[in-house]
């Protein structure tokens, strides 16, 4: 079993007045996600993090979490370099995020937060309400998506068309009058269409999507093509060590 240690997040008041009890569940519930969101900012990361346990201590109210020495490690070097270079630049969105949102709390407040960790003798961070740890990272990038469902809708005063999908649920497609005009009535049948527009590095919710072409989707299942396939691709397969991790590492947006 790997070697155990503990991070913790102390806050205390402008008064020095704050206890455990204070502290709404909300807010625990907010320390621990953020927390959480910190050390595994993904969804795979998520799903693979190792057990965490939780206590709330006296001393003002210290948010104590127990995890593995590596996971303190993480914290320790990323807290400690926000403090050395006193800015977020090198944080990917979602960290940046995260200390924003402990700036944001602390300013509401009035809160005094120091990072501790097992590992270090000294405070690693310390935000409050007088500084000043500002997000820099774009709230979203820009790309072309391939997205596959049902068109429900199209046409409209602004021409667009309406697609439900599974992964993003249904969304609005700019486009113009020649593309929706365009072949037969696409209303009620599935189809895959790529578009292009802008994608939150917060929650990936698709936005400002514009339609660049319609694909025609059908799923037409053919046994003996796919045994071809899987035979072909059976050769370089055999080489990879963990098929499931292989998988979960493919990048498909849309897919």
């Amino acid at each position: 079993m790997e070697e155990q240690g503990y991070i913790e997040l102390k806050v205390s008041n402008k008064d020095n007045t704050l206890s455990p009890k204070d502290i709404d569940l909300n807010e625990v519930i907010d320390f621990i996600s953020n927390v959480e969101s910190f050390l595994y900012p993904n969804r795979k990361e998520k799903q693979n993090r190792p057990h965490i346990s939780y206590d709330i201590e006296e001393g003002s109210a210290k948010h104590k979490f127990f995890l593995p020495i590596t996971a303190v490690i993480l914290f320790n070097g990323l807290t400690s370099e926000i403090k050395n270079r006193n800015n977020l630049d090198f944080l990917d969105y979602k960290r940046q995020s995260i200390i924003d949102k402990f700036q944001k709390k602390a300013i509401k407040e009035g809160y005094i937060i120091e990072f501790n960790n097992s590992i270090s003798k000294k405070t690693t961070l310390v935000i409050d309400y007088t500084t000043n740890f500002e997000m820099i990272a774009p709230a979203f990038y820009e790309s072309e998506f391939y997205l596959y469902g049902e068109i429900y809708q199209e046409g409209g005063k602004n021409p667009n068309l309406h697609i439900s999908t599974n992964k993003y649920g249904n969304l609005t497609i700019a486009a113009t009058k020649e593309q929706i005009m365009d072949g037969e009535k696409k209303t009620y049948k599935p189809y895959g269409i790529k578009v292009r527009g802008k994608k939150s590095f917060e929650d990936d919710k698709l936005s400002d999507l514009e339609l660049i072409e319609f694909i025609q989707y059908k799923p037409v299942f053919n046994k003996s093509l796919l045994e071809k396939v899987i035979e072909k691709a059976s050769v370089n397969l055999s080489k990879i060590t963990n098929v499931d991790a292989w998988v979960d590492d493919l990048k498909t947006d849309g897919i």
